[in-house]
């Protein structure tokens, strides 16, 4: 059930994502064989767009901002996020079933 931009382990999952900040809001814009492409409305400086790409998957996927931390790529537009969850394979279907609202 795995994609390629993926991984469980067994407390938590790891997503690859593209992030695109200053957008008019903060959003999903697509998902790709690389990963998540997420919009933020934050501008990309002392952490304001990873703090709102933690707090937008956090409500996207019903966990705790607490359990979403940017494990890899903290200043670049490319990162590793990883969600702690009790429940990892059940927290992969949910970013697989991640899509772009409809305008």
């Amino acid at each position: 059930m795995e994609a390629g931009w993926i991984k469980i382990s067994e407390r938590a999952v790891s997503v690859e994502v593209a992030a695109r900040p200053m957008a008019s809001r903060s959003e999903i814009l697509g998902v790709t064989a690389r990963g998540l492409v997420v919009a933020l409305a934050a501008p990309a400086e002392k952490g304001k767009a990873n703090d709102e790409l933690r707090a937008l998957l956090a409500r996207l996927l019903g966990v705790e901002r607490s359990k979403v931390e940017i494990a890899r790529g903290g200043t670049s537009r490319r990162k590793i996020v990883r969600i702690e969850t009790p429940d990892p394979k059940r927290l992969a279907q949910k970013l697989l079933a991640l899509r772009p609202k409809a305008s």
